[in-house]
């Protein structure tokens, strides 16, 4: 293939990525046209955008991802297991006046447990009660992005991970802060 047919091949990539880039239009992730859809999780308490086709994580699956058994509440995965949310409601008292308190708090667990972590965006969100970090971890045999972010739902704290490989970072990093930012308390609808 010669040099304009690869220009003509990455315009068309980035006319397509250009046109899908919202939840509601779908977005293209590693050359594949996602979509989004309103799934609710912890009891009905929550809404969030998660792409279609993610599923319940299977029990057996979850115990060896995540070992403790404070594992998350909720862990929704993509076919392949490569790709996670996960949810959890805490019986703690929490609003956004805590947010940057107890999300710092979370940093320094992480860090302190593992100190070979590299973290990197610390974001306490201005429009939406949501505060998130993101950071680098180590499996047994690749490298981990994560995000983790922390909003009241309830009056309680809850408690989101999302994690994929490291090397998909930038085909997941958009997604995710427009599905975190999806996320909805639905105990302040029904009142």
């Amino acid at each position: 293939m010669d040099f304009l047919d690869e220009e003509i091949m990455e315009f068309r990539k980035s006319a397509k990525k250009s046109k899908y880039n919202s939840l509601e239009t779908g977005m293209y992730i590693k050359d594949r046209l996602v979509h989004f859809e309103e799934t609710q999780v912890l009891n009905e308490k929550v809404s969030v955008m998660l792409p279609e086709g993610f599923v319940d994580m299977p029990h057996e699956v979850a115990k060896m991802k995540y070992p403790s058994e404070q594992r998350p509440q909720v862990i929704k995965t993509s076919d392949d297991g490569t790709v996670n949310f996960t949810f959890s409601l805490y019986d703690t008292e929490f609003n956004e006046r805590q947010m940057e308190d107890a999300l710092g708090q979370f940093k320094a667990i992480i860090r302190k447990v593992n100190p070979a972590f590299i973290f990197y965006d610390f974001v306490v969100e201005t429009d939406k009660a949501l505060g998130w970090f993101d950071f680098k971890s180590y499996g047994i045999d690749e490298q981990i992005y994560n995000v983790m972010y922390l909003t009241p739902v309830e009056g309680k704290l809850m408690h989101g991970i999302f994690n994929c490989l490291y090397r998909d970072i930038l085909e997941w990093k958009e997604p995710v802060h427009q599905i975190m930012m999806s996320v909805t308390d639905l105990t302040q609808k029904k009142e």
